[in-house]
């Protein structure tokens, strides 16, 4: 039965608007191709501060800083942690819903990334061993990253959704 609003006709034809949602099932994934872009973005800003920031501690006055005793090794190492934090925060904030999985994907593939260049470099660039306690901190390293991909991503979350 038609309805009269203003001057026009609407009649109630049971069909909702594209931006409505009817009775059935919302898909929740956005187009094949989409989740790999909003990992990438955030594993390309981890690796973007982090490889220079682990290529000069890698190679400071021809030794890795962490090898050489002093605690100058933790500047890098905080630069490194803010990448992924910031990483974490940019996949919460660019898609609110799935921002966790995204930012722990990205924090994963950038630190496994980084890991590898790191054991490469060691083993068939330089030629030498890694020390028990270089491979203790990177395990802590690995606990660390994924703890502030996951804080990035809920701060990140918390940004983007609208609270309007």
């Amino acid at each position: 039965m038609p309805r009269q609003v203003g001057e026009r006709r609407v009649t109630d034809n049971g069909k909702v608007s594209n931006y409505e949602m009817s009775g059935g099932s919302r898909r929740r994934r956005p187009p094949w191709g989409t989740a790999w872009a909003e990992i990438a973005l955030p594993t390309c800003l981890v690796l973007v501060v982090s490889i220079p920031a682990m290529i000069v501690e890698e190679d400071w006055h021809g030794r890795p800083m962490i090898d050489q005793g002093t605690h100058l090794w933790i500047l890098p190492a905080f630069l490194v942690a803010s990448a992924f934090l910031l990483g974490g925060a940019l996949a919460g904030f660019r898609c609110p819903s799935a921002g966790l999985a995204h930012a722990v994907a990205a924090g994963n593939f950038a630190l496994a990334v980084l890991l590898l260049g790191a054991v490469y470099r060691r083993f068939w660039f330089v030629h030498e061993g890694v020390p028990h306690a270089v491979v203790g901190l990177w395990c802590l390293g690995v606990v660390g990253t994924f703890m502030l991909s996951v804080i990035g991503s809920l701060f990140g979350r918390r940004l983007g959704v609208d609270k309007y």
